[in-house]
């Protein structure tokens, strides 16, 4: 994992400085300890994508909120696997785990409004678009605005035939 951050540190820092900052393996085995302890308290699941044996990114599962059935969606891919439909057949397989094994109603997806690439992806995958969230995050300084989208399992039934 530390790796592969560290190859794509500049990339992964543009939106998601948190994650650019687990590129040496110290950080990233604290990362998987953390994350492993959430997962067992029911805060959070991950997964890691591969293609072949190459790690190419994670996704997550989090916010998670049982009483409620929602949870929130968060992704990155290495800057050489993007384009490749990889993202979107791993974040179909986890929105059908989510809504058939974890029984959700709804999934959100948050993105920097100048975050194209993750804009369309939520757009590819059926989630719709819900409104902006001003001055949502301090990135690098500056506050930047998020856009929201969400997927509701009665929405999703398309994407859970193909996945």
């Amino acid at each position: 994992m530390a790796a592969l951050i560290k190859a794509n540190e500049h990339h992964l820092d543009t939106y998601l400085p948190a994650v650019a900052r687990l590129a040496t393996p110290d950080a990233a085995v604290r990362h998987l300890a953390e994350v492993a302890a959430a997962a067992e308290r029911g805060q959070v699941c991950e997964w890691h994508i591969f293609r072949g044996d190459e790690l190419c990114g994670a996704i997550r599962l989090h916010q998670i909120d049982r009483e409620n059935r929602k949870a929130a969606l968060a992704c990155f891919l290495g800057a050489g696997q993007q384009g490749s439909g990889l993202a979107t057949a791993c974040l179909r397989a986890v929105i059908a785990q989510a809504f058939n094994r974890f029984k959700l109603n709804r999934i959100e997806w948050q993105c920097a409004s100048d975050n194209a690439a993750s804009e369309r992806l939520a757009k590819r995958l059926g989630f719709a678009w819900e409104g902006m969230l001003r001055q949502a995050e301090l990135l690098h300084g500056a506050y930047v605005d998020h856009f929201i989208y969400s997927l509701l399992r009665e929405d999703a039934a398309p994407l859970l035939q193909s996945a």
